[in-house]
């Protein structure tokens, strides 16, 4: 009778030295995006992108978990910190943004553990509370968002012109 090993993760914050590997996951991300109903364009260089767009802020407004396997990469999580308009309130809120476990990394209870850090971090920045956005057909996901006490809030479509109906 054989044993399997559980493998050993282990988890920190991303460096700047992490950035390409975080480029390329997050491509894999984006790729997955399109499986589960994401229905706007593709644009180019997207993991370059995705990485501008929080650049700036990380270590302040965001921050990438990452999760390692005998010291290699296999997933990680990227969380904000946002103001909502005046209108809604003016709070500060936390959005756990993106994450992305490697194929062979998963059921291993890392997206629990890496949306946990997250969160945790969120609360220690005084955020009101924290959103999430899950694909449609991402059930994963929702689950274990709904297993960590997350509601559902409301719901966001999107109409692409060749499916408007005159």
């Amino acid at each position: 009778m054989s044993t399997e090993t559980i493998p050993q993760v282990t988890y920190r914050l991303a460096s700047e030295a992490d950035f390409p590997i975080l480029q390329e996951y997050y491509q894999k991300l984006n790729q997955f995006f399109y499986q589960v109903g994401y229905r706007l364009p593709h644009p180019e260089n997207v993991g370059e992108v995705w990485l501008d767009s929080f650049r700036r802020t990380l270590g302040k407004f965001s921050r990438v978990d990452i999760a390692e396997i005998n010291g290699k990469v296999v997933g990680f999580m990227l969380s904000r910190i946002k103001r909502v308009p005046a209108h809604m309130g003016g709070v500060m809120v936390g959005e756990l943004s993106d994450m992305w476990i490697e194929p062979e990394a998963r059921r291993l209870g890392i997206g629990d553990k890496l949306s946990r850090l997250a969160l945790n971090w969120l609360r220690e920045q005084g955020v009101h509370s924290v959103e999430i956005q899950v694909l449609r057909d991402n059930e994963a996901s929702w689950k274990l968002y709904d297993r960590m006490g997350f509601k559902l809030e409301f719901r966001v479509g999107r109409l692409l012109w060749e499916d408007y109906i005159e």
